[in-house]
């Protein structure tokens, strides 16, 4: 299973969104947090499965890390995981 993250700072200048996309049609993921797993679902494909914490939490680290480097920040950014903003459509 491959998860994209997408990255973009919003207008404030301070916050960087992160955006956890399907490969195949880039539509954003639905995420369930569980106690030892996050599940993954695409609106369009279904379910795509499940990461334990501790792997999701690995990518986050580096998901982290770039936002760092291509935003010239210098060391990682704290993160708040939050629900997606809901789309209009």
């Amino acid at each position: 299973m491959e998860i994209m993250f997408s990255m973009k700072i919003k207008e404030d200048g301070k916050t960087v969104q992160l955006l956890l996309l399907c490969t195949e049609c880039r539509g954003e993921l639905d995420v369930a947090a569980g106690e030892r797993t996050v599940r993954f679902r695409c609106r369009k494909h279904g379910e795509l499965g499940a990461l334990s914490a501790e792997e999701f939490a690995d990518g986050l680290r580096q998901a982290q890390e770039r936002a760092a480097e291509q935003y010239g920040l210098g060391k990682p950014v704290r993160m708040k995981v939050a629900p997606a903003e809901p789309t209009i459509q």
